[in-house]
């Protein structure tokens, strides 16, 4: 029983070790956007989900890395961008806009 508890902690922080994060902040009109802003991280099947938090930050960890869909959901709308994952953490500052009616999502 206890080797099993510990092969449980080895691997789940093996798992945990795998993991590459993408964190930032998003914004609208150079405001953040409020707590609670659905965020969802797609690489090929492996997903991660997450909300902005008070100040407009958001932090996703997936256990794997490339290029990723992230997508936002915001006031009804959704929009995404295409981000690259890697093993080490990488910030991505994020501004929302309307183009043509449209809700976007982009770099700032």
């Amino acid at each position: 029983m206890k080797a099993m508890a510990v092969l449980a902690l080895v691997l789940s922080g093996a798992t945990a070790a795998g993991a590459a994060e993408i964190h930032g902040t998003i914004s609208e009109g150079g405001k953040p956007v409020p707590k609670g802003v659905a965020l969802k991280l797609d690489c090929g099947g492996t997903m991660a989900q997450a909300a902005t938090d008070g100040f407009g930050s958001y932090s996703l960890k997936v256990a794997a890395s490339g290029d990723c869909r992230l997508s936002v959901e915001y006031q009804g709308e959704s929009a995404a961008i295409t981000v690259a994952v890697y093993d080490r953490p990488s910030r991505y500052d994020l501004a929302l806009s309307k183009d043509g009616g449209r809700l976007v999502l982009s770099r700032k």
